[in-house]
């Protein structure tokens, strides 16, 4: 009896604490302020060897690593930037704008090659920086810093090429950021670009682009973003299972589920549906495209 007792309140216990973190999570979602502390929780986190967070892109190159979808989603914006016509000479300047663990940019310079770029990740979260500048040692001409996507720490017309991967819709304010990157890109440099879009708001990432001052296309790529998102849930309910505690496993089973778009989630339901649409674009300054 005394045991089962303990069981209920332990239940009990859990259940609470859940519904307090559910609120937390909800609050944060809502208040664009707190969502660097979440970020910073977040990257601290032990993920093992997975170091690239995206929904993915298949099919995948095969080249070993278990998170070669992710890997493959930068290797699609490699070919974006090849098929833009950029000229990149060797020591251009590469900036991605929240890097997270890095493992993104890492495949995106991995499929550029040695010498062509001299690259910076730039991430809010200090726990994220702190593990790449661990993690990514063996790559020169590589730095990361700590920063904010709404006010980058870089002069005016300094990057040749910015990348920034499914991470634009966490921001307060998209058209500032688009703005900043308006700002820091060289004359004739490409902002390599990829995110969702809810059906319901379908022509708001063009018409904040286009605002911008960016000229474009925008690629649909959400076929490719829902068979990596059923091919990898296997591999990333093992990720969540070795590195979440059960009892935040148990309390926030649908939210850890939709955030890594697992098959048979809302959110991985919403891209079959097509109530969510994945797009990738390699946009250029109006101006420079004109000369």
């Amino acid at each position: 009896m005394w045991g089962l007792g303990l069981v209920v309140i332990a239940t009990v216990l859990i259940s609470l604490a859940g519904r307090a973190l559910q609120r937390r999570l909800r609050l944060m979602r809502d208040d664009h302020s707190l969502r660097p502390s979440l970020w910073n929780r977040f990257y601290a986190v032990d993920w093992g060897e997975t170091a690239t967070n995206n929904y993915g892109f298949a099919p995948a190159d095969e080249d070993g690593a278990s998170d070669r979808f992710q890997r493959q989603m930068y290797r699609e914006m490699f070919k974006a930037l090849t098929l833009s016509g950029k000229q990149v000479a060797p020591g251009a300047r590469l900036l991605e704008v929240s890097c997270g663990r890095g493992g993104g940019l890492d495949a995106f310079l991995e499929a550029a090659g040695p010498g062509l770029f001299e690259a910076t990740g730039l991430d809010v979260a200090a726990s994220a920086v702190s593990f790449c500048e661990h993690k990514w040692t063996r790559r020169s001409g590589l730095n990361f810093v700590e920063g904010c996507a709404m006010s980058l720490p870089f002069p005016d017309a300094s990057i040749d090429v910015l990348l920034n991967v499914e991470a634009s819709n966490d921001y307060p304010d998209r058209r500032r950021f688009f703005a900043e990157v308006r700002r820091v890109l060289k004359p004739g440099g490409v902002f390599l670009y990829a995110d969702t879009e809810k059906a319901k708001h379908e022509g708001r990432m063009a018409s904040e682009l286009d605002e911008a001052g960016f000229g474009f296309q925008l690629r649909d790529i959400t076929p490719n973003v829902v068979a990596a998102c059923r091919e990898d849930s296997p591999r990333r309910r093992e990720v969540i299972a070795s590195a979440v505690p059960l009892p935040a496993r148990l309390v926030l089973r649908s939210e850890l589920a939709n955030y890594a778009a697992m098959e048979g989630s809302e959110k991985f339901g919403h891209f079959a549906s097509g109530q969510r649409r994945y797009y990738l674009t390699a946009a250029r300054p109006v101006m420079a495209m004109a000369s």
